[in-house]
């Protein structure tokens, strides 16, 4: 704007724009020749002009919308041809300024013009240079760059007009802004200015914040007045006035409201306590409560109900407004008031049950739109409950004015009650008063007949105690008696096991006739005194079970029994007695039978096989069967039937006696204590169920124990005395792990192992593993057993425990390496228990600690595949003597061994290095680097396999030679052989070689080598035992091995001969001693620290179940129950004396 307020010129005429570029009448002719021939390319010039116009950015910007593309291509046609037609007049000057209003607008750079129309008029004088006829008219490509020039300044100025009239606007649009914001300045919010256009986004900026300036200061003009309804909105997330505003405004609103919530609620709480002010009965305080609560809440409806004392039933203590459709009473629990005071919590409810209390008035009823039932709770302890019933919902104050009085309502009811009650009180003990005065006299007439009834009773009293101290004087005769009968028998145990004792190990030493001295007769005499000093042993286990069950001293072990497998190991037990006895066996499980019942394994088998003994025993020809089947639903029958003898229906109770038979008379033809049907009845009793009997005479008997299967054993009865007799050792077949094996499909004898493990579950584990390897397997859950399995299959390898229930795994490991069919077999052992050394120098192949990993069990039997698969075995013999090397080559050369020898320590060194070997054989004595150093070489350097090592040297060591020795053995296996015999066993044990693979001579040889019992040969063994008889045996047996036995007859003797003696091998310890039991001398013995490691049998004739445990924690290598198996003892021995 001028500054008159007219629109300023900034525009050039378009006169002097022709005349300063030169344009007359002969340039429109040569525009116009020039059109006649160009202005059918129109089409070709504009298609060329936006191939080019692509590659500028404002290609994108401008011309991105394919529609206005095609309309501005039209346009441009129209534009050239009317350049062509060159008819410059004021209309064709004012559409070339409309253009560059346009381009003033849109904002398109002059630039980008300028270079357009230059492009253009290259194209036409390309194209009036290519025509013949244009080319011979000079000035047609003069003209032709005239008037595109004359265009391009008609758009240059137009361009510039428009720019600097937008300049001009924006000055006087900036000055007016200035003053608006000159007044806000000064507090002055009433001035806006008028927008220019929908564009003017500065101007509606502008007054939009005076316009929210405005109203800031009106909101605060209504909160100086205290008006905080409105809620003023910020502009935006960055508007901190507005946003504070909002804050202010909404806060002191909540603070106004809180102060009036609270006037209110203590207004209310102050008229509630004017209300239940005073003494008002318990129905008059509901009422006024109700009525109070009612019109504070605007609730049309409400019931109280009150809590009675001690009990559980809600009275209607009061209502307001309600029919009579309110019940009038309610338990706790019940319903939705019930349940509110049995929670102690409050309830809302919107959606009402048409069954629901109903406000009511004179034309009708309705239901409330909300309920609410809270309960009146003072000190912790409800006293009732109000329910509310509103046409509208409660509001947060109402509900929050709700729980604060209820506390008050609660303790006014209390008050109330404690009232009621005390006037109940009042009035009871009034009527109760009258009643006593008309008592007293009756009393005093009582009175007397009591004193003489009195007296009488006196006398009775009088009577009846010294019958009392009579009855006790029995009762502890009877418990005298008692104890002298359980310690009796726990003393006749130990009494009658020490002679038997001995006369076992006589026989034993009798019947092995060791020195050829006996006829066949003679020695048939010493299996006949062991075979009947092992029923007496069986009659004296039998007394002891007896005195155990009548002092209430059986303890019950209850765990899951497996039925198959229970049924299978009493098949494999009782097979070969029927067999011998041409009986057919057969036992049957139906199959509707769970798979395990529980109970207590070991009673169960002893229940079992004492009635299939009884069965086959008793059965001269037919068969005897075992059946277990379900009895009822909580209930198995175990019935072994057979077709024997038969009982008489008079004898069925009198054989379940003890000592007691069918037939008791001195003639009978079978034999017997008529202890066993006793013991299982009472074993039965125990374990919770029953046993019965189903016999006649000739035709068999029938015997059915039910038991529960779920434990439901019976507790026995405590006798006073604690000294019950000692159970019997357990039997094998008790601990043996219940759990089906491979025993009857072995195809494959070269892929059969034996698991030996007391753990049902480890070995369920082990079996499973070794089926997925493809192996079949047997299983074990005891030492004994084990033998037995691997003396019957003759197992390919064997996977070993050695915390075995009866005894030490090593010892199997010992027996098994000593038995010529078995010696060959690979053994590894899986133990708790760290006796790796050990058992690697008796010869197992490998040792893993328990808890084993599933990886390291799967490559235990990966070895024991790698052992059985390999062909040939092979020894490095390390020896720098000629004739003695090759003597050796001899004398260990069989089928399937491949020798390699060497004459130093470098070239054994060598040969470990490049190759594996089952065993050396090493000379200590070696030129330059000596058999010691390469056996620290060896131990330090973990490149090298480590085989064992066999010291083979006819000389002997000397004390610091075998302390090195006993070093080194640490992490190598060294043993000693001093004799040709002895290395031949060392070797193939090493090797596992089958004794038939070897030589003749060398079967002699290895025949000869344990013929000398080396382990005990030269041996100083400590005997402690008290009684005469087995130091006798004891002796013999040790003397007749080669060793040199001293006798010690009391703990404290014992620990006296090894301070004279301190060179002892072995001890030998009873536990049943006098003045120093067995377990406190082994406990000072370890004490000591120059016997900590010497090895300790414990002997005892107690056979208690916790005697191992206890033995073992005392100190004992191992543990042998007496009468001792000589064997057994021997190996024992033979696994624990120093190497």
């Amino acid at each position: 704007m001028s500054s008159d307020g007219t629109q300023a010129n900034f525009l050039i005429d378009h006169a002097a724009l022709r005349t300063s570029h030169g344009l007359d009448e002969a340039t429109f002719e040569d525009v116009r020749f020039v059109g006649e021939v160009l202005i059918a390319r129109i089409p070709e010039l504009i298609d060329d002009f936006y191939v080019w116009l692509e590659t500028f950015p404002e290609f994108e910007r401008f011309l991105s919308d394919p529609q206005l593309l095609a309309r501005l291509k039209r346009q441009q046609h129209d534009y050239w041809r009317d350049f062509l037609g060159a008819t410059v007049d004021e209309a064709y000057v004012e559409r070339r300024r409309l253009i560059g209003q346009v381009h003033a607008r849109i904002e398109l750079g002059l630039l980008i013009y300028l270079l357009a129309m230059e492009f253009v008029s290259a194209w036409m004088l390309r194209a009036i240079d290519a025509d013949a006829r244009l080319s011979a008219r000079p000035s047609a490509a003069l003209s032709i760059r005239r008037l595109i020039s004359f265009d391009s300044a008609v758009v240059v100025d137009t361009y510039g007009a428009r720019t600097a009239q937008s300049l001009e606007s924006h000055r006087a649009r900036l000055h007016e802004i200035a003053g608006v914001m000159q007044a806000v300045t000064e507090g002055d919010l009433d001035h806006r200015i008028a927008p220019s256009g929908t564009d003017d986004l500065l101007g509606a900026t502008l007054n939009d914040m005076v316009r929210s300036l405005r109203n800031i200061a009106r909101e605060m003009e209504l909160i100086a007045k205290g008006d905080y309804s409105a809620d003023p909105a910020p502009r935006s997330e960055k508007d901190r006035l507005g946003v504070s505003l909002q804050a202010m405004t909404r806060a002191l609103r909540d603070a106004a409201a809180r102060n009036e919530r609270q006037v209110w609620i203590a207004e209310t709480q102050t008229a509630l306590g004017r209300a239940m002010s005073g003494n008002p009965s318990l129905r008059e305080l509901s009422q006024r409560v109700l009525s109070l609560l009612c019109r504070s809440l605007d609730a049309q409806v409400g019931v109280q109900y009150v809590l009675e004392s001690g009990g559980s039933t809600l009275r209607l203590a009061g209502s307001y407004a309600a029919g009579a459709d309110a019940p009038a009473t309610i338990e706790l629990g019940q319903g939705l008031v019930g349940q509110a005071a049995l929670e102690a919590r409050r309830i809302i409810v919107t959606d009402i049950p048409e069954d629901s209390i109903r406000i009511q008035w004179g034309a009708g009823a309705a239901l409330p739109r909300q309920l609410v039932i809270f309960p009146l709770i003072h000190d912790g302890v409800v006293r009732g409950a109000i329910e509310l019933g509103a046409f509208a919902r409660f509001t947060p104050r109402q509900l929050e004015l709700v729980d604060i009085v209820a506390a008050s309502v609660a303790q006014a009811i209390e008050a109330a009650q404690s009232r009621a009650k005390i006037e109940e009180l009042l009035e009871e003990s009034r009527a109760q008063g009258e009643e006593l005065t008309a008592q007293q006299e009756e009393l005093r007439q009582v009175n007397e007949t009591l004193e003489e009834r009195t007296h009488a009773l006196e006398l009775q009293r009088e009577s009846l105690l010294a019958t009392e101290v009579a009855l006790r004087q029995k009762a502890t005769e009877l418990e005298r008696a008692s104890r002298y009968k359980s310690e009796f028998l726990a003393n006749m145990s130990h009494e009658l096991r020490t002679p038997l004792n001995s006369a076992l190990i006589l026989a034993k030493l009798l019947a092995d006739n060791k020195s050829k001295n006996l006829t066949a007769e003679q020695v048939k005499y010493a299996q006949s005194i062991t075979s009947a000093g092992n029923d007496l042993l069986a009659l004296i286990d039998d007394i002891l079970d007896l005195s155990k069950i009548e002092a209430g001293k059986i303890d019950l072990e209850l765990e899951p029994i497996p039925i198959i497998p229970l049924a299978n190991a009493l098949e494999r037990r009782f097979e070969p007695l029927a067999t011998e006895r041409k009986l057919e066996l057969r036992i049957i499980v139906d199959p509707r039978c769970p798979e395990t019942i529980e109970a207590d394994g070991q009673r169960l088998h002893q229940i079992l096989s004492n009635l299939l003994s009884n069965a086959v025993k008793f059965t001269e020809a037919g068969r005897v069967r075992l059946t277990v089947e379900p009895h009822d639903e909580r209930r198995l029958a175990f019935t072994v039937q057979d077709t024997g003898i038969g009982i008489a229906a008079d004898q069925h109770e009198v054989i379940f006696q003890a000592f007691r038979q069918a037939n008791g008379s001195t003639n009978r033809k079978f034999g017997g204590t008529g202890l066993g049907l006793s013991i299982s009845r009472e074993f039965a009793a125990l374990l919770g169920g029953e046993l019965r009997l189903r016999s006649a005479p000739g035709e068999g008997s029938a015997f059915t124990l039910l038991l529960p299967l779920r434990a439901n054993a019976v507790p026995a009865a405590r006798a006073p005395a604690p000294a019950a007799a000692p159970p019997p050792p357990a039997s094998v077949e008790a601990f043996a792990p219940a759990i089906e094996d491979d025993r009857t499909s072995i195809d494959d004898p070269r892929r059969f192992v034996l698991i030996v493990e007391d753990d049902p579950l480890f070995a369920q584990i082990l079996r499973d593993l070794a089926r997925e390897l493809g192996f079949k397997c047997i299983v074990a859950g005891t030492a004994d057993e084990a033998l037995r399995l691997a003396s019957a299959f003759r197992p390919e390898a064997v996977v070993l425990d050695i915390g075995l229930p009866d005894r030490s795994g090593l010892t199997v490991l010992e027996l098994l390496k000593r038995d010529p069919a078995m010696r060959h077999a690979p053994i590894h052992i899986v133990s708790v228990h760290d006796y790796q050394q050990v058992a690697l120098e008796m010869g197992a192949v490998g040792y893993i600690l328990k808890p084993a990993k599933r990886e390291h069990l799967v490559c235990a039997f990966r070895l024991l595949e790698e052992r059985l698969s390999r062909e040939r075995g092979s020894i490095l013999i390390v020896e720098d003597e000629g004739m003695q090397r090759d003597a050796l080559i001899d004398l260990l050369a069989t089928e399937g061994t491949d020798i390699v020898a060497v004459e130093t320590a470098e070239g054994a060194l060598e040969k470990l290095r490049d190759q594996r070997f089952d065993c050396v054989v090493l000379d200590l004595m070696l030129p330059g680097v000596s058999g010691f150093e390469l056996l620290g070489e060896l131990s330090r350097n973990e490149r090298h396999s480590l085989p064992p090592v066999i010291v083979y040297t006819a000389r002997s060591l000397t004390i610091d030679e075998e302390q090195e020795l006993r070093r080194l053995s640490r992490s190598i296996i060294i043993k000693g052989a001093r004799s040709p015999e002895r290395l031949i066993e060392e070797v193939t044990l090493f090797l596992h070689q089958a004794e038939s693979k070897l030589s003749p001579e060398q079967q002699h040889m290895l025949e000869l080598a344990r013929s000398r019992e080396s382990a005990l040969d030269g041996r100083r063994i400590l005997l402690v035992e008290d009684d005469v008889r087995n130091i006798f045996s004891l002796t013999a047996m040790l003397e007749r091995e080669g060793a040199k036995a001293l006798i010690a007859r009391t703990g404290r003797e014992a620990l006296e001969c090894l301070d004279r003696e301190a060179s002892i091998d072995f001890i030998l310890m009873d536990i049943m001693m006098p003045e120093m039991d067995g377990l406190e001398a082994i406990r000072q013995i370890r004490a000591r620290k120059e016997f900590a490691f010497v090895p300790i049998i414990a002997l005892t004739a107690k056979a208690m179940s916790d005697d191992r445990e206890n033995c073992l924690e005392a100190g004992a290598n191992d543990y042998v129950a007496k009468p001792i198996d000589v064997e057994k003892l021997l190996s024992s021995m033979r696994v624990w004396m120093p190497k």
